[in-house]
């Protein structure tokens, strides 16, 4: 297992029991105490975890504030460029388009080539600098009050240049989706921006690995009935595909 993916799972189980111990750990992963150690101790240093007596515990805010861009980014990584490679073909030249601070999103940005003449609108630094070498692409990087963990912008000022833009497409991330279709967010930022992208776009594609299919975050979004396409993984189940299906939402499967 990857350093990545017991890092995330790590976290998983913080989340959700509030707490882990050391020698715990080492039985589940089949590693040395030494290697979990180190473990709980990066997660403390990107806020994650708060290291105690033999383990580690969850943070109190951790319901209501998003992993830092660092964690996200390495977490399930060869699912996400799968994802990113097929939405690629959705981006027509001449288009509007929003990116949002999501790290799928992102691997889809930096596929993008010179080769079509495109606006791009986000709100996240990485993205927007990423973007900003193709001098075919004109990029629009939103303002407003920076957010530590996603090096993005949000607020009443992103928002009010969001209420004079719209777009052909908007690619968006979630925190989170139920398997009856709801995605959620643990940021009130997030939600606002989000949802004003949302009405202000023809068409809306989420980009979503299938471990985020579970369990709702602090505040409910949206539903799926609401977007045009939504595209993840093959190790999404066959029960999320149907009901998808079942609400006219395109789906789409990226191979592993």
């Amino acid at each position: 297992m990857l350093k990545s993916e017991r890092l995330a799972q790590i976290q998983g189980m913080l989340n959700k029991y509030g707490k882990v111990e050391v020698r715990s750990l080492c039985r589940l992963f089949n590693v040395t105490e030494m290697t979990i150690r180190r473990d709980l101790n990066e997660l403390e240093q990107n806020h994650m975890a708060i290291r105690s007596h033999g383990g580690a515990i969850a943070p109190p805010d951790t319901m209501v504030t998003e992993r830092p861009y660092q964690m996200r980014i390495m977490s399930h990584p060869s699912e996400k460029e799968a994802i990113a490679q097929m939405a690629l073909p959705l981006i027509t030249a001449g288009s509007k388009i929003f990116f949002d601070s999501s790290t799928t999103v992102y691997c889809l940005a930096r596929l993008l080539t010179n080769d079509q003449n495109l606006l791009v609108v986000t709100d996240t630094l990485s993205t927007a600098l990423e973007l900003n070498t193709r001098t075919n692409i004109h990029v629009i990087c939103l303002g407003g009050e920076l957010q530590k963990n996603s090096n993005s912008c949000a607020g009443m000022f992103a928002e009010n240049m969001l209420h004079t833009m719209h777009f052909d497409c908007a690619f968006l991330g979630l925190y989170g989706i139920t398997e009856d279709g709801y995605f959620s967010t643990p940021s009130t930022a997030e939600y606002s921006l989000k949802r004003t992208v949302m009405e202000h776009s023809k068409r809306i594609v989420i980009m979503i690995d299938s471990s985020k299919l579970g369990t709702p975050s602090f505040l409910q979004m949206g539903h799926i009935s609401e977007v045009n396409t939504i595209i993840t993984d093959s190790h999404i189940p066959a029960s999320f595909v149907e009901f998808c299906k079942k609400n006219n939402t395109e789906i789409m499967i990226a191979p592993l």
